[in-house]
Formats: structure tokens, C-alpha cells, sequence
């Protein structure tokens, strides 16, 4: 490694717009700020990397992005392999391309200047321009050699503006409770990616398939089936969390590979109460990085926080169904299935009439049920109830309502169907319960009785087909086929 000599600089005259270079650069000779420094070597971001392990070094301050993610970085050479050349080599190294790129850990930018100033320092340059490479060796390593002089460690306001950012963000996810588990895989993508300032973010969860997406790109967002086969390889991943700074050196599969846009991603492991993931990443849609180790933190705060609030949506999406199940078993007749008079009487209810729009009942009475089950048993009794339902469901479209209304008496409720529907209905029904007889067993009559409403009490008109069905069913004896 060579050595250099260090000397002060002035740049207080160096020209505010970096692309139209001086034709000498500045001379040094008076101390000079970080900014001022950054700006003598056209640098819109500068980093200051000093060693703390024996192949790892931590970011301990700079400018533009350097300032902001100034103890929040750190680098293992075994990963940056354009860092490690310049340690070995000693030598300045100059790099541009069109596209921005990843440089080293999480920082991308169109040009660099990578540094070294000592064993244990290395100062990195970074520019939206090619202005960069226009700056001569000696004079970057002056500048180098003073920025790492000046900034010799984090200060403690800015660990504790981190710390606190961090609290925040937990702060904010839990503000308030979810109302459903759907909901809390939502929330947690979203404020995710907005926390950690990503561009796309997926949560999944492998029981049910459930998926929650935050897509801000700008473009065709994404959808549930075209990621659902990609998520189902990637929660199978042995390793989480898994953070790749540069997506092209480990792809994820399509639609969350390079060719898609990601340029790097984070991806961690959602354990309680339902085994899944989230996936946070950089894409080309917006501006090019990757993750500081405060944003990796973050991340991992965050799911740890989420755990709780999603075990809690849980439980109120399980009560909820247990609830909503038990409702639905007092509202349904468990012999035919059928809705009982409780769902009858609330569904009557609830209709609204209008003269535009006539809503017809038909009550129907099972004539000779009783001497059948003491002839032949309830069992006959009931086989033959449960296929009077299954022909009343059977003729009738799928939004009227079918109910048994206790015994062998059953009703009708036809929405927007006047009174020439609601009797058609019945002598199909009637037509459809000969046909379902069968050769040797008992066959059921029904006394039917309809009415209709328009723009009238509901309760008037039941009464009304009830005591048409009760006349039917005085004036007509009943005939059964002969019991075996």
C-alpha cells in the first residue's frame, strides 16, 4: 500500500455546476468541509469506509448519501470485489457507465472514484456525471486523505436520530388494530415498503395462498396469480433473511428477477402465526440502491412487530367464522338443509315491495306425512321431507329463498315475480315431485296455496297463500301409493 502525504485544501471557489469542469482544480491550502470536499472531486455523494474486522468495514460518514446512511453501512470484502482489488492494488480506480450501478453495498450511481488512503480506509466518490473521472489521482487522494481525517467516527445524534427513525416506523404499524388477517398482511407490506423506501413489496403467507402486494413502480402493477408460483419457490429458501444488494449476482424468479427491473432485494421470514414471507425491493423504477443495515434492522422490526398484530387479526378472523357459522346453523334446518322459519321470518323482513317490482309466496303443506312415518317409519318420513326439499331447490332460481317451515310445511319467497310466475312455479314443483317418486316407496301430495304482493305488507300476503293452502288441503283427500 502506498503511502501520501497530507496537505490542507481550499475549495471555496470551486464552480456550483460540476458538469463544466475548471481547467485546474482547486489548489489546496486551507481546511475544508465535507461538502466542500465531495464538491472538489464533482462527487454528489461521498463515503468514508474504515475497517472493523479483518475483512469488514463500516461507513463512518460523508456527504449526499454518505451523510444520510453514515453508520448504517457496512461491507464484507468477500461480497465487493471491486473494493477488495482497490485495497490490494493501492491504486485510484475510475469507473462510468451509462446506467446507474451497484458500487459497493448498498450504493448505486452512474460514476465512482474508489479511493484507497490506508490499510484500514478507503473513501468512495460517487456522481450522476462522468465529471468524476476528470479529477486527477493525486488530487482524489488529497481529498480522500482529508475526509477521512476530518470524519472519525458517527456522532452520537445521528445513532440516536436512527434509533429513533426505527421507533417510528414500529410506532406506525402498530398505531391502531387490524380488523382482519388480510388486512395485516396489507398494512405490513405497505408500511414496509414505504419505511425502507422500496419500490415493490410482496407478503405471503403458504396457508391459502394468501397474498398482499405494494407496488409502487408506476407501471402495470402486479397480481396475485402471476406471483403466486414464484412465491411458493422463494418461501422454500433456506436462508432468511436474505439481503442481495445487486439482484443479478443471486435472481429471484420472474416476475422479481433482474430482467423485471429488481436491482436488489430483501427478503425475510414471516414465522407467527402463519408461516410466510416478505419480499422488499429496489427496482429500476425509482432511484437506484440497496439496503443499509438500518433498513435491514427495520425490516426485521417490523415483521417482529407485525407477528402479534397478525396473531390478533387471526383470532378475530376465527371468531368471526365460528360466529358466522354458528349463525348459519340457527338459521338452517339440519334435516333438509333448508332455512328454518327463524332465516324466513328475517328474510321477510328485510324484502322491499313495490309496485314495479311484485314479490309472490307459495306455502305448501306435505299431505299424508303423518301416516306415512307411523306406516312406515320416520326414517321413510324423513327421506321423503328431504326430497320434497330437494325439488323445491330444483325449480326455483337460485336468489329465492326455499325454507322449511317446521313439520311437513314448507314456503316459498320469489322476488319480482308477479302472481302468473308464482302459479306457474307451483305446477312445476307439483309436476317435478310426480316425476321423483319412485316405484314401491310412498309418494307425498302437496296442498299448495300463493299469494302476491305489490307494494304491500309481506306478512298479509303469507297469510293469504296460508290460508289458500289450508282450503287446498281440506278439499283434496290425500293419495299415497301403496306401502310396501
Amino acid at each position: 500500500m502506498p503511502s501520501y502525504s497530507s496537505r490542507s485544501l481550499s475549495v471555496g471557489s470551486i464552480a456550483k455546476d460540476v458538469t463544466a469542469l475548471p481547467e485546474e482544480p482547486p489548489a489546496p491550502h486551507a481546511p475544508a468541509s465535507a461538502a466542500e470536499i465531495a464538491a472538489a472531486a464533482y462527487a454528489s455523494d461521498m463515503f468514508v469506509f474504515r475497517r472493523v474486522g479483518e475483512r469488514r468495514f463500516a461507513h463512518i460518514g460523508g456527504v449526499g448519501r454518505g451523510m444520510g446512511w453514515a453508520g448504517i453501512v457496512e461491507i464484507g470484502l468477500e461480497t465487493e470485489p471491486l473494493v477488495e482489488s482497490v485495497l490490494a492494488s493501492g491504486a485510484v480506480l475510475h469507473r462510468a457507465r451509462p446506467e446507474p450501478w451497484r458500487i459497493v453495498g448498498p450504493y448505486y450511481a452512474h460514476a465512482v472514484a474508489v479511493v484507497p488512503v490506508a490499510e484500514d480506509v478507503f473513501v468512495v466518490f460517487g456522481s450522476t456525471t462522468d465529471s468524476i473521472t476528470a479529477v486527477a489521482d493525486d488530487q482524489l487522494v488529497e481529498l480522500a486523505r482529508f475526509a477521512s481525517e476530518a470524519l472519525l467516527e458517527v456522532t452520537p445524534a445521528k445513532k440516536l436520530a436512527d434509533e429513533l427513525e426505527a421507533l417510528t416506523a414500529v410506532q406506525d404499524l402498530l398505531h391502531a388494530p387490524v380488523d382482519t388477517f388480510d388486512d395485516g398482511l396489507q398494512r405490513l407490506v405497505d408500511h414496509a415498503r414505504v419505511a425502507l423506501s422500496c419500490d415493490l413489496g410482496v407478503a405471503y403467507v403458504r396457508d391459502d395462498e394468501r397474498v398482499a402486494i405494494s407496488d409502487e413502480r408506476g407501471c402495470t402493477p402486479l397480481t396475485r396469480e402471476c406471483v403466486l408460483a414464484a412465491l411458493a419457490e422463494i418461501v422454500s429458501y433456506e436462508t432468511f433473511p436474505l439481503c442481495i444488494q445487486d439482484a443479478e449476482t443471486s435472481e429471484l424468479p420472474a416476475p422479481f428477477s433482474s430482467d423485471d427491473g429488481v436491482l436488489a432485494y430483501y427478503l425475510l421470514r414471516i414465522t407467527n402465526p402463519l408461516p410466510g414471507l416478505l419480499l422488499l425491493m429496489h427496482t429500476s423504477a425509482g432511484a437506484p440502491r440497496g439496503f443499509t443495515l438500518l433498513c435491514q434492522a427495520l425490516g426485521l422490526r417490523l415483521v417482529e412487530a407485525a407477528e402479534p398484530l397478525l396473531s390478533a387479526a387471526l383470532l378475530r378472523d376465527s371468531m368471526r367464522e365460528e360466529l358466522s357459522r354458528v349463525a348459519a346453523e340457527a338459521r338452517r334446518d339440519p334435516l333438509t338443509g333448508l332455512a328454518n322459519r327463524l332465516a324466513w321470518n328475517e328474510q321477510l323482513s328485510e324484502v322491499s315491495t313495490s309496485p314495479e317490482m311484485p314479490t309472490s309466496i307459495i306455502q305448501l303443506d306435505c299431505r299424508g306425512l303423518k301416516r306415512i312415518n307411523d306406516t312406515s317409519g320416520h326414517a321413510v318420513g324423513d327421506e321423503l321431507l328431504r326430497r320434497v326439499a330437494f325439488v323445491l331447490v330444483a325449480n326455483v332460481r337460485p336468489a329465492d329463498l326455499v325454507a322449511r317451515l317446521g313439520g311437513d310445511e314448507f314456503g316459498i319467497l320469489l322476488a319480482d315475480a308477479d302472481e302468473s310466475q308464482a302459479r306457474t312455479t307451483a305446477t312445476r314443483i307439483e309436476s317435478a315431485l310426480a316425476a321423483a317418486g319412485r316405484p314401491g316407496q310412498p309418494n307425498l301430495e302437496l296442498a299448495i296455496g300463493t299469494a302476491t304482493t305489490l307494494g304491500s305488507d309481506l306478512d298479509e300476503a303469507q297469510r293469504r297463500a296460508d290460508a289458500q293452502m289450508l282450503d287446498a288441503k281440506r278439499r283434496e283427500s290425500i293419495r299415497l301409493a301403496p306401502l310396501e
